[in-house]
């Protein structure tokens, strides 16, 4: 049973001297708690509390971890709020009694802003720290340990992973660049907790900021054909309250933490989206009127079956800087063009992929660019073109640049957590390029190229594929197969 929401009492009583339009347009925040973040210096900010959690479903102060950053050259460190949510997703669906879900019990998460100096991380776990290790491997931070303390210092913004002895309750870090709170925003949620239900409608011209250490539980909706609207901040938008209790569209549609459809210059930034009960952003493109859209420094941890991260549907969308933490795919693709991923840190689970391709309009002209997948929990392929029989629609020239792989174990739950995964319907699937792919581990089966006489795939470049440690310069070095229908598939 959801709990009473203590906060709407506070937010009648803020009304009651302020006026109604005010109160309708703006979140309130308790006296108590400081509407700025507490600043170091001129560059290292540390955000304030969110005060009581007690009324959040499945948000708490972390009892794992505490954190504390300082400038480097500096002596004395301050503490971050540091957050977590339990993976309280149950599995019952499909036939399934408590299937197959994310293995991970809980992730602790935190995040300062910082600019022109390095900092100085200083991490406490509740027992002896055996081992530590931070994702993305490739970012090369080495901590140092000493009983159950961990120590590193970082010179640029990073999303980190920093999973002490094992992999089971993780510590996510989201050290980012500072911004300017809009306090004059149509929708200020300034530090504190409110509760704004679901759907909320944000209007074309309209601007949504939640600020650090606000926690607003609920989601937005943006009408059809909206323009022109702002969601930003650094606080968290939360849906905990409300259960994943079906996997019908119907369902699922109501039930997205930031929902549009046919919207347009949309610039979203900044956000931390915790514990979507459905799809986490899609972007619907009915009548084809969803384009240029900005999606950036944003972070979501889920653990629900249908949580999606990112919907790229329409034109013209920049993904920048992004990191997910899901159980379905991080992205999806129901018909766009000319879009661009990058700078992505992703930790999939058995529900989903890293990108799959669904057959509602042609794709073509996507390039994913610097993604770090640092873990995929079981489940499905990474990558899935999967089209109906006779589909008229075309999946051509998609880029993998920089694509790094460091964990997609072999499962036995509906498929192999295979790389790669073409099962064409689709008129044609032209001009793949993989290019500098490093996948650490290797599966016993990495993919499959089915094409069919009128559904052919026609070039697939792999370039500097590296599988396992070593460079693979075949299909049979990949783990991968093909049929006859499947053509000028090379390795350089």
């Amino acid at each position: 049973m959801n709990k009473k929401k203590i906060f709407v009492v506070t937010s009648i009583l803020i009304c009651s001297f302020i006026s109604l339009s005010s109160c309708k347009k703006a979140g309130k925040s308790p006296a108590s708690i400081s509407p700025e973040p507490v600043v170091s210096g001129s560059s290292l900010i540390i955000y304030p509390s969110p005060g009581n959690l007690s009324t959040v479903e499945h948000l708490t102060s972390s009892d794992d971890y505490t954190v504390e950053v300082k400038k480097a050259g500096e002596t004395e460190y301050k503490p971050l709020f540091v957050y977590k949510t339990d993976n309280y997703w149950v599995n019952n669906y499909f036939g399934a009694t408590n299937g197959p879900k994310k293995s991970q019990l809980s992730a602790s998460f935190t995040s300062f802003s910082f600019k022109d100096t390095a900092v100085d991380v200083k991490i406490t776990y509740k027992s002896t720290v055996n081992s530590v290790t931070i994702r993305p491997l490739n970012f090369g931070i080495n901590p140092v340990k000493n009983g159950n303390v961990v120590t590193f210092t970082i010179t640029d913004p990073r999303k980190l992973s920093i999973e002490v002895n094992n992999r089971l309750n993780p510590l996510f870090l989201f050290a980012e660049a500072p911004d300017v709170p809009n306090t004059k925003a149509t929708y200020y949620y300034g530090p504190g907790v409110h509760n704004i239900g679901l759907s909320k409608i944000v209007n074309s011209n309209e601007s949504v900021y939640i600020a650090a250490g606000a926690v607003v539980e609920g989601s937005f909706v943006l009408p059809y054909n909206s323009k022109n609207i702002s969601i930003k901040g650094r606080g968290i938008l939360a849906m905990g309250e409300w259960p994943h209790t079906s996997t019908e569209l119907s369902f699922l549609g109501t039930r997205n933490a930031i929902k549009s459809n046919g919207t347009s210059n949309l610039v979203m930034e900044g956000l931390i989206i915790a514990n979507p009960c459905g799809w986490t952003i899609p972007l619907y493109n009915s009548d084809n009127l969803t384009n240029n859209n900005q999606l950036r420094n944003l972070k979501i941890v889920a653990w629900t079956g249908n949580s999606d991260g990112i919907w790229v549907n329409g034109t013209g969308h920049v993904i920048d800087d992004c990191f997910i933490f899901n159980n379905d795919d991080v992205f999806m693709s129901h018909g766009a063009t000319n879009c661009k991923i990058s700078n992505i840190v992703a930790w999939g689970g058995p529900w989903g992929r890293l990108y799959m391709v669904s057959n509602q309009a042609s794709t073509s002209n996507i390039t994913f660019e610097n993604i770090n997948l640092i873990g995929k929990d079981g489940g499905p392929e990474l990558i899935l073109v999967d089209g109906d029989a006779g589909t008229n629609l075309n999946v051509n020239d998609i880029t993998f640049r920089n694509l790094r792989v460091e964990s997609h174990p072999y499962s036995s739950s509906y498929n192999t957590n295979k790389f790669i995964r073409f099962i064409s319907g689709y008129k044609s699937i032209n001009n793949w390029l993989f290019e500098n792919v490093t996948i650490d581990d290797k599966n016993p089966d990495e993919g499959d190229f089915y094409g069919t006489a009128n559904s052919p795939i026609n070039g697939v470049k792999f370039k500097n594929f590296m599988l396992g440690g070593s460079k693979v310069m075949s299909l049979s070095d990949a783990k991968m197969d093909k049929n006859n229908f499947a053509n000028d598939i090379t390795f350089q």
